[in-house]
């Protein structure tokens, strides 16, 4: 797999390409870049790599600036950043893989597997990130739900309840169609918004526009609009009887 490295700090350049030479040796990097004017040009001029690793922010040029100006292109992407919470819900939110700096190897070998093996990204996708960078702390409307099928794009409305099964998740729609994720309860909950999302119990995130009855128990349980009864953990029960307005 031919790679391009495109970040402006040049030890970041370095660093990941002795990472991955030395841990990835599947990866043949063609071209290394601090600027990514010079970047631009080169993939315009040049047949496209498998792969770019890509800086989020850069001066001139940030990465999703970039992408447009070299749209449609054929290569596959996995962005790397210093931490920054909006960039990083950002990419997370539209299903796009990435590295935090400082890159760990275990993640940087996980990522490029993933790479070899996922689809191209969709336009769709860094129009939603780029959205999402450039609004803040605002989330868009849907989301995308990486698959093993492919990406879905989903309306947040749409979702009645998402469970935990196992190393899955289960996201259940109000169409009753079931979408399964390779990630975490834990890390779909970050994503969502708290106003509109809950996790009554560890095992389960419900949307709180859907819930059609609480049931009062020793935690309770939650009716949803579609039959379906989520129970509620004891510890959680104040806080979701505040969320709905009622009194313990």
């Amino acid at each position: 797999m031919k790679a391009l490295l495109l970040d402006d700090e040049p030890y970041c350049v370095e660093l990941l390409g002795h990472l991955l030479k030395r841990h990835c040796p599947e990866i043949e990097i063609t071209a290394s870049f601090t600027d990514p004017i010079a970047a631009l040009e080169y993939l315009r001029k040049h047949p496209s790599p498998n792969l770019v690793f890509l800086d989020v922010e850069m001066p001139r040029l940030n990465a999703f600036d970039l992408l447009n100006l070299l749209h449609p292109f054929t290569f596959k992407l996995i962005f790397t950043t210093a931490y920054d919470k909006y960039a990083v819900k950002a990419i997370k939110f539209s299903a796009l893989d990435y590295l935090l700096k400082p890159i760990d190897i275990e993640e940087l070998k996980s990522a490029v597997k993933k790479a070899n093996s996922q689809q191209l990204v969709q336009a769709s996708q860094l129009d939603m990130a780029a959205k999402y960078r450039n609004s803040e702390n605002k989330a868009p409307d849907r989301i995308a739900l990486c698959t093993a099928a492919g990406v879905d794009f989903v309306q947040l409305k749409e979702i009645l309840y998402c469970s935990s099964d196992g190393s899955y998740t289960e996201v259940h729609l109000h169409t009753g169609n079931k979408i399964v994720l390779s990630k975490s309860l834990k890390e779909l909950e970050e994503l969502l918004p708290p106003s509109d999302f809950f996790r009554p119990h560890h095992s389960h995130l419900l949307n709180l526009q859907h819930i059609k009855r609480y049931i009062k128990g020793s935690g309770g349980e939650i009716l949803m609009a579609n039959g379906k009864r989520l129970p509620v953990a004891r510890s959680r029960k104040l806080e979701l009887l505040e969320k709905l307005g009622l009194n313990s």
